[in-house]
């Protein structure tokens, strides 16, 4: 029993990492035999793919980065804009602390920030999951966050949205990452799920030829 509960363990983590975590998701605490076990992954990788489609099909207006005003960790009111303006390309990394796939990525987005910063390149990370839907700040998770912040070695700064603008951007799935020009235009689509450092490059590499 054991060695199987370890052999779906590492099966529900691959599904994880190749697809990001939905919002709102919650593992099941009872054992189930694998064929059902596998056949709800592939359900949920399905649910994903279809999310990951409905999100990225639809560009938001600039407004709604360039407009909004978030918190950092200590829960101080500061500008989006204020991060982005001064940037020839900034990357939104919508994630949440509850997700595996967000945290593991990381470590190699705080890589990848230091190494393109002198090219007018930033990352700023969005926590989804501090505010609930009411609009109350939920002091151990943002605990949690600043662990996972010292735990992965980021520099980059780590934001709170309000709650409407993860509404506004339909967030159903995190990972989910929009890159912005100086001005909060989105240029391309919205990147859902984890990626390498190597993809990642290769997006950034893309858009900041774009802004030269």
């Amino acid at each position: 029993m054991r060695r199987t509960a370890v052999i779906l363990l590492i099966a529900t983590l691959s599904i994880g990492i190749m697809s990001g975590c939905g919002e709102g998701s919650q593992q099941s605490q009872s054992e189930t035999q694998t064929q059902a076990d596998a056949a709800a992954q592939t359900e949920t990788q399905t649910q994903a793919d279809d999310q990951s489609a409905q999100v990225t099909g639809t560009v938001p207006d600039k407004s709604l980065f360039i407009n909004s005003t978030v918190k950092d960790l200590d829960l101080n009111d500061a500008a989006l804009s204020d991060y982005i303006k001064n940037n020839k390309v900034t990357m939104i990394n919508i994630w949440g602390t509850f997700c595996g796939p967000c945290i593991s990525e990381m470590p190699e987005l705080g890589n990848i920030e230091r190494k393109y910063k002198n090219r007018g390149f930033e990352i700023v990370g969005l926590t989804s999951d501090i505010a609930d839907p009411q609009g109350n700040y939920d002091e151990s998770i943002i605990e949690d966050a600043r662990s996972i912040i010292e735990d992965t070695g980021i520099t980059y700064p780590v934001l709170v949205p309000p709650v409407q603008l993860m509404i506004d951007l339909d967030i159903q799935y995190v990972p989910t990452t929009y890159f912005l020009d100086s001005e909060g235009n989105v240029l391309g689509s919205a990147e859902i799920g984890s990626k390498t450092g190597e993809e990642w490059e290769e997006i950034i590499e893309k858009y900041l030829s774009q802004e030269s």
